[in-house]
């Protein structure tokens, strides 16, 4: 992963969806991700979390074409909308508002980030 090192550190997403993943998993719930699924201690997998994310990150930059930015913004979102989702799930919301958290955080990001400029 010393590629990655040209990548834009972890952000706001990915901070959320690890610490959400991290607090989810030690009280109890299991992780849905088949890809983390198989790890089994709550910090490893949140530690995965951002390692996954940033490889991908990496890989849509160095591989897909995308500029750094809008690689970053992406993930980033699609990190909040993780998030968004394991807090509702912390909270006991149905699949229904679940979606609707998640959907609210990872819009709200991509919008507060101007992801659209990013990826133009």
């Amino acid at each position: 992963m010393s590629g990655c090192a040209s990548t834009r550190p972890p952000g706001a997403g990915t901070a959320l969806d690890a610490a959400t993943t991290a607090y989810a998993l030690d009280h109890g719930y299991s992780e849905a991700n088949p890809l983390l699924s198989g790890i089994g201690d709550p910090y490893l997998t949140a530690l995965a979390v951002v390692g996954l994310k940033q490889g991908v990150k990496y890989a849509l930059h160095e591989y897909g074409g995308l500029s750094e930015e809008c690689a970053h913004d992406g993930i980033e979102t699609a990190g909040m909308a993780a998030g968004g989702w394991n807090l509702a799930t912390i909270a006991g919301a149905a699949t229904g508002p679940g979606l609707l958290v998640s959907a609210l955080f990872g819009g709200g990001y991509w919008l507060w980030s101007d992801g659209q400029s990013a990826c133009r």
